[in-house]
């Protein structure tokens, strides 16, 4: 029989064999911390160029979905006396305001444009009160169309089709080249692809192959124009390409100046509104 005082002298017997414990000095610990950095800045980039990218929202052109503008949001009272949310859009640089008033879905209906003298007295105070700068921001999956093409109504990140941002006499008659990294980043919803036939009715709202828009219904919840100076709009779209279109469309520059957007400019779908914490996250389409 083992005897068990035997074992347990045993068992506290030093181990001659176990290894020296070294103590680490700081040029260790700060070994240590600069490759657990680099490692982080590794995956950070690794990230950051194939998985998703955080975006500012920088203009108007995407209001009321996103904005980038100096806004006000509120009560007023219009023309009758009723009183109604607003968005109001105000231009920095002069007296034009873009109305937006909130329905009871919660969708906003482009007003137009106006002079801030031209508001009602309740919309000046709104204005002068609440105006402030609010950029939205947004984060973009830059794989979501590696496998698959974009869908109407998603919210796309893109290049723009030449290598400069664009000025509006000079967008008239410009060819379209394939991705260049030195092209202005944009953000427009796909709103029409190849093979389809897009026309902007006197409706305000968009038609493809001579069927009004209805799904995503965001689409037909939006107000369309022809380019300025035209009196209409029709275009057939190429393969693939696709037609980028702001939902502010009174203030956008966008595929009906430039044209048809190859997919190849692509650099992801909006995905996330994470700034500022509102109601809707998540830019669904429908």
């Amino acid at each position: 029989m083992t005897d068990p005082t035997l074992q347990e002298q045993d068992s506290t017997l030093p181990n001659k064999t176990a290894a020296p414990v070294r103590e680490t000095t700081f040029l260790g610990y700060l070994r240590e911390w600069a490759d657990a950095l680099i490692i982080a800045f590794v995956v950070a980039m690794f990230i950051r160029t194939f998985v998703v990218e955080l975006f500012k929202i920088p203009s108007g052109s995407m209001s009321p979905t996103l904005l980038g503008d100096f806004v006000a949001e509120g009560l007023a009272t219009d023309r009758k006396g009723e009183g109604h949310e607003y968005l109001l859009i105000s231009d920095p640089m002069g007296d034009i305001v873009q109305v937006f008033e909130k329905q009871p879905d919660s969708h906003y209906i482009y007003r137009g444009k106006q002079s801030k003298f031209a508001l009602t007295s309740s919309q000046q105070v709104l204005l002068e009160s609440k105006v402030h700068r609010e950029e939205h921001r947004i984060l973009v999956n830059k794989f979501s169309y590696w496998f698959k093409k974009p869908e109407r109504g998603d919210v796309v990140i893109f290049r723009v089709p030449f290598g400069s941002d664009p000025v509006l006499d000079e967008a008239q008659n410009v060819s379209v080249p394939a991705y260049h990294r030195d092209q202005s980043v944009y953000v427009k919803r796909a709103v029409a692809f190849g093979g389809e036939q897009l026309m902007i009715g006197d409706d305000n709202h968009l038609y493809v192959n001579g069927e009004l828009v209805s799904d995503p219904e965001i689409i037909s919840k939006l107000q369309y124009f022809p380019p300025a100076g035209a009196s209409e709009y029709q275009l057939d779209i190429p393969e693939n390409h696709l037609m980028a279109l702001g939902d502010n469309s009174g203030n956008s520059l966008d595929s009906r100046y430039w044209g048809p957007l190859p997919f190849d400019n692509l650099r992801g779908k909006a995905v996330l509104r994470y700034w500022p914490f509102k109601d809707k996250w998540f830019l669904s389409p429908k």
